[in-house]
């Protein structure tokens, strides 16, 4: 019977997974840091809920790493900037048309 429960969760799980948006690909995005509007494009790759990619900012590429459920979506990066090293991290809802809110 615990063999039976465990893969009744297994499938559960799975089924979650397969729910997630498919973000992967090219994105540009237009944003706002502390009132400095920000541009960078990113390339994300997506592994059930996982994502990675890299983002071009300011010409240079960096790793991207951030997560989607459902429709919503998180990721972020480091970015050095003038010396400072940042983290700007970008959230957002995937809207019926396949743009990105947030």
């Amino acid at each position: 019977m615990k063999k039976l429960a465990l893969a009744v969760v297994a499938v559960a799980l799975t089924a979650v997974t397969v729910l997630a948006a498919d973000v992967a690909g090219t994105w540009n995005v237009d944003g706002d840091v502390v009132g400095n509007a920000i541009k960078f494009t990113t390339v994300l790759k997506q592994d059930g809920e996982t994502l990675s990619g890299t983002a071009t900012v300011e010409g240079k590429d960096t790793p991207v790493t951030g997560t989607v459920k459902a429709k919503a979506i998180t990721f972020g990066f480091d970015n050095n900037h003038e010396g400072t090293t940042y983290h700007p991290v970008s959230t957002g809802t995937l809207a019926d048309n396949g743009g990105l809110r947030g």
